[in-house]
């Protein structure tokens, strides 16, 4: 496995562990980020959605689907860059920022693994 693949499967593993907490415990899992999950099932919604996107990940991994790789990174810059903005706008407690930064940093460290196993690629 290629260090950029390894990087998408750990993140595909780490959105299939944050989806479910949403689905399972949905006004526990807000509440520690300063929201309320209110009533109705969108919450639960949004886990399941997060856990399935996280297992199309790590299929794009065990499938050797290398173009994908290089497809999560801005969606993950993005991604960062929308939970800032709801904090910023005080639509969301500071505890999200955490969940930004490590989008960031992963979608970083997928972006340097992906440049490094092509300088590799194109050594050997």
């Amino acid at each position: 496995m290629t260090r950029a693949a390894l990087s998408v499967y750990m993140y595909g593993l780490y959105l299939i562990s944050s989806g479910l907490p949403f689905l399972l415990a949905p006004h526990f899992t807000l509440g520690m980020f300063g929201l309320s999950a209110g009533e109705g099932m969108w919450v639960r919604f949004v886990g399941v959605l997060v856990a399935i996107i996280g297992s199309f990940y790590v299929a794009a991994v065990l499938t050797r689907t290398n173009v994908f790789l290089a497809w999560t990174v801005p969606s993950r810059y993005a991604t960062a860059t929308f939970m800032a903005v709801m904090v910023a706008l005080g639509e969301a407690g500071m505890a999200l920022l955490i969940f930004a930064a490590l989008d960031a940093l992963t979608a970083s460290l997928t972006w340097v693994a992906i440049r490094a196993d092509e300088e590799e690629k194109a050594s050997a």
